[in-house]
């Protein structure tokens, strides 16, 4: 064997290494947005220093998915029904959170079938406002403002 062919065998597999996973990416991407109400998200647990993970949220029925960028998964990482979701505090990204411009963070507590749990989500300020609407717009029937 030559050894040019050896050395394209080599440039092929090193493209393909690098290419496949990322047409994949962006394949994803537009999978996630082709239904609409996509908006991008980053998400950390509350109460802890972990950093914040980049992501993309969409509404899907009643319940509001988040996916981490950077994965090759087509599950969500975080499903939040929205009948169990509650805005427990509403405030301005500060510079401690570096986040990459002006964003709103909002912990949100949902019920998951292990209990109770709390995230912070980022977003930008339009996006912040839809995801209080579609949160405070639930059906009459479900119960709110529960008492405190």
């Amino acid at each position: 064997m030559e050894w040019w062919t050896v050395i394209e065998l080599w440039v092929i597999a090193v493209l393909a290494c690098v290419g496949i996973p990322l047409v994949w990416l962006y394949a994803r991407r537009r999978w996630l947005s082709r239904s609409g109400g996509t908006f991008d998200c980053a998400l950390r647990p509350s109460g802890g220093n972990k950093p914040w993970q980049l992501g993309a949220a969409r509404y899907q029925g009643e319940y509001l998915e988040w996916f981490r960028i950077f994965s090759l998964g087509l599950s969500p990482r975080f499903r939040m029904r929205r009948s169990t979701m509650h805005v427990l505090e509403s405030r301005e990204a500060e510079p401690a959170d570096e986040l990459y411009g002006d964003e709103r963070v909002l912990e949100v507590e949902f019920g998951t079938a292990k209990g109770e749990r709390q995230v912070e989500v980022a977003m930008d300020h339009e996006s912040a406002t839809g995801l209080l609407s579609w949160i405070e717009a639930a059906p009459p029937s479900i119960d709110r403002f529960p008492d405190t």
